[in-house]
């Protein structure tokens, strides 16, 4: 049995938290803002009642891909999450402004996400020195597939060299989850390669047809994976 953490993303109702909850998803991640700026991004009064509604041992997790810190202040003060993920372009926001939003939410755990670029040799790679300008302002890293031409990290259910995740987690002492086109066909793989903190799902376990107006997470997707990785 693996020992790591199961994040759930793209959680828009209390039932798909609930769900993927009880099938032994640690985090559940939820999109939101007062500025709509992705598609499926609840308001905050959803993710508040979501994140009220679940269950008192789920991790919450809040995604924004603002780079103003006031902005991002404000959609906190609504509804305060357990980890603030930042997943637009990382540089985006400065280390000192990272380090302004820890300062204004003591306890808040800071979720960075990197940028890995599929097709692109390891040593081409750019995230090495963004890591080491960012660590001391990130709890936990999430590893995710980014697209050329694209400003946010990842939702692209593309999947990366997984020799770049392992080399990532080697070089740093945070916590490392890793994302990026994973579902239940590889994520016992990925896992067995890169022996990380945690795996991560948005695009591979919802609905092929969602339904708008509803939950979009597949069960039986989201079955499959959470399963595969704890038996990995």
């Amino acid at each position: 049995m693996a020992n790591v953490i199961i994040q759930i993303y793209g959680i828009r109702t209390i039932e798909d938290a609930r769900m993927v909850i009880d099938m032994g998803a640690h985090h559940i991640g939820v999109s939101y803002g007062k500025i709509k700026r992705t598609p499926g991004q609840l308001t905050c009064e959803q993710a508040k009642e979501i994140f009220e509604g679940v269950q008192p041992h789920a991790i919450k997790v809040g995604l924004t891909v603002a780079y103003d810190i006031d902005e991002i202040s404000g959609n906190l003060e609504f509804v305060l999450p357990d980890i603030l993920h930042l997943s637009g372009d990382i540089e985006g926001i400065s280390p000192e402004n990272v380090q302004v939003l820890r300062d204004r939410f003591p306890g808040l755990k800071i979720m960075q996400a990197l940028p890995v670029y599929p097709g692109v040799p390891l040593e081409e790679q750019k995230v090495f020195d963004l890591v080491k300008r960012y660590e001391e302002t990130t709890d936990f890293w999430l590893i995710d597939t980014k697209i050329e031409g694209s400003t946010d990290i990842g939702a692209t259910g593309v999947t990366h060299d997984l020799e770049v995740d392992k080399a990532i987690i080697k070089s740093t002492s945070k916590p490392c989850i890793i994302a990026g086109g994973l579902d239940a066909s590889n994520v016992a793989h990925a896992i067995r390669v890169t022996n990380p903190y945690g795996v991560d799902s948005f695009s591979l376990t919802n609905f092929d047809h969602p339904q708008p107006g509803r939950g979009i997470k597949d069960p039986v997707k989201c079955k499959a994976f959470i399963e595969a990785a704890l038996n990995a």
